[in-house]
Parts: C-alpha cells; structure tokens; sequence
C-alpha cells in the first residue's frame, strides 16, 4: 500500500470512528420514552425473528431428513411423511420450551443492556483499527484503544444526566468497557489470524 493509499484508509478509519461515536451520542440524546420505545421494538423484532427461525429450522430439518431418505432409496408415504411431521412438530414445541427457558425474566433490561455491550464492542473493533492504520500497534495501540473508548463511555454517561428521563449509572460505563475491550481483543485475534493466513499461502507458494 503506497503512502496515498495509507493516508486515505487512515482518514476513512477514523471518520467511522467518529460516526459510530455521533450513533452512539444520538442513542444518547433520546428522551426517555424514545430509548423505551425504540428498545421495545428491537424487542419486537428480535421475539418474531427467533419464532421465525425456528419454523424454518424445523421445516428445513424435516426437508434434509426427506431428501436423506430418498437417497437411500426409502419411500415416502403418508406414514412415513406423518412420522416426520410429528417428529418435527414435536421438536418445534421443545424448542418453545428451550426458548423460554433461556430468556431472562426482564428482556427489555437484559436487551438494552446488551446494548451498550454491544455498540462499545463495535466501537472498540474500530478504534483498533483506526490505531492500526495510523501506525500504532502492540500494547500502545491496546492501552490508547482502551483510553478512547472508557473515556467516552464516561462522556457518554455525564451526556446523559443531562437528557430529561435519562440517567448516567457507572454499572453502564463497566458494560461498555467490557464491550469495548472484548472489541479490541477480537480485531487483534483477527489480524493475527489473517497474517498467519497470509504466511502459510505465501509458504505453500513457495
């Protein structure tokens, strides 16, 4: 990558750091009844994906165990197609009790917490990159990293006490570091993964 070509993925690495960070700030200026709302719609969203996953799941099972059996030369009759109807239907019904089984008793607390686990991840995926692209690496990049993203965590808490219904809480800016953390953590595994990649191609070229 020539020297343009660096200071363009530098300039556009850094312009999505700081979009993420305006997302996460306009997540941040909702009102109280804006968050909830916008919250209980990913609640929404999310129950009736999971309902529809599980249909398709059971209809693409039954699907796989039919072609399996045809292969084999099995015919498929009204009794043998009710048999893995039933069986189908039955393991549906155990997956409802599954799904109820593993969903916390609050949803909506446990959805927007993991919430902000989940944008600081991102957050932290990206402020790893940026340091990269700019040069900064190893330790320094990690502990920079950890810095930008805990302090805007800190920020983004202190915003919010100002924002009619809304609250800072340090058991969020935590949630948000763990997230931003984990997010350095995986960039790093990831570039270590693709350079390994990259040396055992070049090996199996030479």
């Amino acid at each position: 990558m020539n020297g343009k070509n660096k200071k363009l993925a530098r300039g556009w690495s850094w312009l999505l750091v700081l979009l993420w960070m305006a997302l996460i700030f306009y997540f941040s200026q909702q009102v109280q009844q804006q968050s909830w709302n916008l919250s209980y719609t990913v609640l929404g969203i999310s129950i009736q994906a999971i309902k529809i996953s599980q249909v398709i799941i059971m209809i693409g099972l039954a699907g796989f165990v039919i072609i399996k059996l045809k292969k084999r030369g099995v015919t498929i009759g009204i009794k043998e197609f009710t048999f893995i109807f039933i069986t189908a239907y039955l393991l549906y019904l155990l997956s409802i009790g599954v799904r109820q089984a593993l969903v916390p008793p609050d949803l909506h607390h446990f959805i927007r917490k993991n919430a902000h686990f989940f944008i600081y991840l991102i957050l932290g995926i990206l402020v790893k990159y940026a340091l990269n692209s700019s040069g900064i690496k190893g330790v320094k990049a990690i502990g920079i990293g950890l810095l930008i993203c805990v302090g805007y965590a800190f920020s983004d808490e202190a915003h919010q006490l100002l924002v009619p219904g809304r609250g800072g809480q340090l058991s969020d800016v935590v949630i948000d570091s763990w997230g931003a953390g984990l997010g350095i953590a995986l960039h790093i595994l990831a570039v270590k993964f693709f350079s390994l990649r990259e040396k055992n191609k070049l090996l199996e070229t030479n």
